[in-house]
Formats: structure tokens, sequence, C-alpha cells
């Protein structure tokens, strides 16, 4: 009996341990709030990058827990390093690059 309660626990606690950020389209602005571009979030980590010209871009991030990291594309090229947050079901993002903060969110 003990060891069935142990199997229900680690499966229900095993997803929240394995956290991804959800897929959706962020606009992303740098610490002085200048529009830099919409990152678009798809399933498996990929994404789409668009600048305000209008020129688009991809590429991949990895996540663990609440951290991300661009692993390819030119999100990788600049280094984005930073977190998630989801609360009230709105999710931000922040970010540490090699041209400063930025943040992302709806």
């Amino acid at each position: 009996m003990r060891s069935l309660l142990a199997l229900i626990a680690i499966a229900v606690a095993t997803p929240a341990l394995a956290q991804f950020p959800p897929p959706g389209i962020y606009a992303c602005a740098d610490a002085n709030g200048q529009k830099l571009g919409t990152l678009s979030l798809l399933v498996a980590g990929d994404y789409q990058w668009q600048t305000p010209d209008g020129k688009s871009a991809s590429g991949q991030v990895s996540s663990a827990a609440s951290s991300v990291r661009a692993v390819s594309g030119p999100l990788a090229d600049q280094h984005w390093t930073g977190g998630f947050a989801t609360t009230a079901g709105k999710t931000t993002f922040a970010f540490t690059t090699d041209v400063g903060k930025v943040s992302c969110g709806h």
C-alpha cells in the first residue's frame, strides 16, 4: 500500500519538475521599453523571432524548471538566458542577453 502511494506521489509531482514555457506570442522590449521584436514559442522548444521591420528567423530554446536558454538561432547567437513565470494565466519572461536585459510578455 505504501509503495502504491509513493508511486502516485511521484507521478503527480513529475509534471511540475518538467515545466516548459507555454506556447504563445510574446512582445519583447529592452530595459528602456523599446520594442525589439516578437517571440513566438512553439511546442517542443521551437521558436520564431520577428523583428519590428519584419525580418524573421527561427531556433530552439531549452528549459529546466522555470529557466530558459536559447540553444540555436539568433537568440542563441546573442546568448539569451533567463526565466519565466506564469501568474493568473499571464506568462512573462526576463532575459539577460549580450545587448542587455530583455523582457517579453503578452
